[in-house]
């Protein structure tokens, strides 16, 4: 499981990178329904990179790491209309870097554990695995928003 997990991360770098060259001009429009605008979502995945980031490195250091939770949507109003290609490089560089401590993590610490901001224990697998996802949800959302 740990590696269709970690070939699904390694997985989204490619993704994001055929999403940003596919919508490359579009990635402003506004959607309809208020949402945020692909160069948005972009831009949010970055961010939770780096909170994966983080959040990876005190799981692996520290006996069940508390999350500490942050607002999405205050983040992507920051700079409405952030440089999609500095976000894909931002993407591209940290998931990078955390997927070569993953690939060098054997089974014991793949099973350390962090806590979620709603008291739920995750895993650090399960937790990159749920990232993935997310990463994947955001690009789906994206896409939907480039087309708008």
């Amino acid at each position: 499981m740990s590696k269709e997990i970690l070939d699904q991360f390694r997985a989204d770098i490619e993704e994001v990178a055929r999403f940003a060259t596919t919508f490359a001009l579009s990635m402003n429009k506004k959607p309809s329904d208020g949402g945020w605008t692909a160069s948005q979502c972009l831009a949010h995945i970055a961010d939770a990179e780096i909170s994966l980031s983080l959040r990876l490195r005190m799981m692996l250091t520290s006996d069940d790491y508390n999350f500490i939770s942050w607002d999405e949507d205050a983040f992507a109003v920051i700079k409405e209309d952030r440089e999609p290609k500095i976000s894909v490089d931002t993407f591209n560089a940290l998931r990078k870097g955390n997927l070569e401590i993953l690939d060098s993590l054997d089974s014991s610490k793949l099973t350390r554990t962090g806590v979620r901001p709603n008291g739920e224990k995750i895993t650090v697998i399960e937790y990159v695995g749920y990232m993935s996802k997310h990463t994947r949800t955001h690009i789906e959302q994206a896409v939907k928003a480039a087309q708008a």
